[in-house]
């Protein structure tokens, strides 16, 4: 089971709530598709190791091009609190506060944010996106979907 809710107490006593945590795989989730991910990616790095006329670009490229389908391949840790909403996928955090989350939608998929109150071309570089475990239980859909309305999005 992939679906790991946890509440994780705030380290600040006086804080409200706790913290809403969940993981997603995506070798357990989807495995072909992980594995598609993770081919894509090394196959493309490759070629673009290989006909890079400057070796250094190449490399560049080819961790760019890793980095940019991690998502597919790369277990990813989630986060929801009154703070904000942030997911971990490698080594490092994204994070969006509240404050700036202008437009949320909470689906099948997924709970997806954006700064953006209406899209455009920049939606892929504000959205962010928590995905679900395939079988989530009502239970996290139901925290999330209170959490937004608490923070008015």
């Amino acid at each position: 089971m992939s679906e790991v809710i946890e509440r994780v107490s705030p380290a600040d006593p006086g804080a409200e709530a706790p913290a809403l945590e969940w993981s997603v795989d995506p070798w357990r989730e989807s495995p072909a598709r992980a594995a598609t991910g993770f081919l894509a990616a090394i196959a493309l790095g490759v070629l673009a190791v290989r006909w890079a006329p400057v070796p250094l670009a190449g490399w560049a490229l080819g961790i760019a091009l890793l980095t940019l389908l991690a998502p597919a391949y790369l277990p990813m840790r989630c986060r929801v609190d009154d703070a904000g909403l942030g997911r971990r996928l490698g080594l490092g955090w994204e994070r969006r506060a509240w404050g700036q989350v202008r437009r949320a939608r909470l689906g099948a998929e997924g709970l997806y944010v954006s700064s953006l109150r209406h899209g455009g071309p920049l939606e892929p570089f504000r959205g962010l996106l928590l995905p679900l475990p395939r079988h989530s239980s009502a239970e996290l859909q139901a925290e999330l979907a209170r959490l937004m309305e608490a923070h008015g999005v």
